[in-house]
């Protein structure tokens, strides 16, 4: 019953990040399933479906479950992202392909509470006080509550 409320609550907003970040609908399918079967898996950690709580958690497994799918699918494209062209837009696609993956390199060092943070606002577009209401983190950020 509980996976069940999960899932009407939950399937659109973590479709809609999947698709946000993999820019692929078969690949924002296969991320919202795999988090599903994360939640699933950790159904008790879930005390209220309806809860901030609840609506993070599955934020948050979504965004690193399609973080990791593009992680893997750079290591196997990355060989052809090289292939070797006369024309200038080649070297520069490189050298943008090497800032982003300096950039998700960066966001990954950060402590899990300011990527978590971060995320919410930049990608979900939610202000500073609704991102910390979301991920519960008042005592952290009491400054822009």
């Amino acid at each position: 019953m509980k996976f069940d409320k999960l899932y009407k609550n939950y399937k659109r907003l973590m479709f809609g990040i999947a698709y946000d970040i993999l820019k692929n609908e078969q690949d924002a399918e296969d991320a919202v399933q795999e988090a599903f079967i994360r939640l699933a898996d950790n159904i008790e950690k879930i005390a209220d479906e309806d809860s901030p709580q609840a609506r993070n958690f599955s934020v948050v497994v979504t965004r690193n479950i399609c973080f990791n799918m593009l992680r893997k699918r750079h290591i196997e494209t990355d060989i052809d992202d090289e292939v070797v062209c006369s024309d200038n837009s080649a070297e520069d696609e490189v050298l943008s392909a090497q800032g982003v993956e300096t950039l998700e390199r960066a966001l990954e060092s950060l402590p899990e509470k300011y990527r978590d943070i971060l995320y919410l606002t930049v990608y979900e577009e939610l202000s500073l006080r609704e991102a910390a209401k979301l991920l519960n983190k008042a005592e952290i950020y009491p400054e822009i509550l």
